[in-house]
């Protein structure tokens, strides 16, 4: 990759998007990188499982997790400051469905349809928005970048992978493997040791 996969998102989560499906895109791409969710959690919960607390940001529940079956999950994000606010593009797009009334599929392919946008159709979307961009390794990217990008932005910012761990529902220490670790950054824990 050219650039850091955090640095790439927020360049695409720092777009101007104005009508339906480009609200969509923002609000689904920024939950996915700061919820770290799955393209399977994204696309399968319901506006009656979207709550704004008072003090801010937004609650998620998604009735399926993969590492929680049956049982689903919540996933809590803080209220955002600059490009990425995940609460205010989830505002944003329910205020196209009907503001409170909205109901059903949060995710949907365009304005009016009454089913879920398909799980596959994440990936394409994010290619596309990233495309337009002008990332230019864009075709790299699935939906699960979004995921992992969130990840590694959180160790960044020192969040402990106990707690990354806990805020993208993973039961095990593979989520090791989803951190991205750029050239610079091996050579600067290289520079460390000696």
């Amino acid at each position: 990759r050219s650039k850091s996969a955090d640095r790439e998102v927020k360049r695409l989560l720092s777009a101007n998007w104005t009508d339906f499906v480009s609200a969509r895109d923002s609000a689904m791409f920024q939950l996915a990188w700061a919820g770290m969710l799955r393209s399977s959690e994204l696309v399968g919960f319901d506006w009656s499982h979207v709550y704004y607390p008072s003090v801010g940001g937004v609650l998620l529940f998604l009735p399926h997790s993969k590492t929680d079956p049956g049982e689903g999950a919540w996933v809590v994000l803080a209220p955002g400051h600059g490009v990425v606010d995940p609460a205010r593009a989830l505002r944003r797009l329910q205020d196209l469905k009907g503001g409170d009334r909205a109901s059903g599929p949060v995710f949907r392919p365009r304005l009016g349809a009454t089913g879920a946008l398909a799980k596959g159709t994440v990936a394409i979307r994010l290619r596309k928005a990233l495309e337009r961009t002008g990332v230019a390794s864009w075709r790299l990217y699935a939906a699960h970048s979004l995921r992992r990008g969130g990840a590694t932005q959180a160790v960044a910012c020192g969040v402990s992978l106990r707690l990354i761990k806990l805020m993208g529902r993973w039961k095990s220490d593979i989520v090791r493997e989803c951190l991205y670790c750029s050239p610079s950054q091996v050579m600067e824990a290289s520079a460390r040791m000696y």
